[in-house]
């Protein structure tokens, strides 16, 4: 595979990452957001039990309630924050993957080209050494046919 089909690889492939890399932005913002409304849910929470008890029935009952609710609805935001993270976790990973992938076609084109500059070298050099090896010759000849004329 020559270098500008690597090049052209290697710019799909950044586009392959710079889309994993939004997309795990996006999961760490979902995770930062679950992680934000459980830490608001334990602070009502722990207002609620903080609470002086009411000397009412249906206002002992309904404070109960509360604190039932925001139990219930801790537990449902750990659920939600494992998946968060689990996402966050999952879109990390294939971040991970398309970036070593990026690397890897960086350094393969990187050694392309200088494999490919040193062949080219080679090829200067061989020019060179046959345009010198043919002034020689042609200086030689004229000498010759110089020294045979006289």
């Amino acid at each position: 595979m020559d270098s500008r089909r690597l090049e052209r690889l290697l710019r799909l492939r950044r586009i392959e990452e710079s889309e994993a890399t939004r997309q795990l932005g996006a999961r760490l913002q979902q995770l930062d957001a679950v992680e934000t409304q459980r830490t608001q849910l334990e602070g009502y929470q722990l207002e609620y039990l903080r609470a002086p008890l009411p000397d009412d029935t249906n206002q002992l009952k309904w404070l109960s309630g509360m604190r039932d609710q925001l139990r219930h609805a801790l537990e449902q935001q750990d659920l939600r924050a494992q998946a968060a993270g689990a996402q966050a976790e999952q879109a990390r990973q294939e971040w991970l993957l398309r970036h070593r992938a990026v690397m890897s076609l960086e350094k393969l084109l990187e050694r392309r080209i200088a494999e490919q500059e040193r062949v080219a070298d080679r090829r200067r050099q061989h020019e060179q050494d046959m345009w010198a090896t043919r002034q020689v010759h042609t200086r030689t000849q004229e000498t010759n046919n110089d020294w045979q004329e006289s």
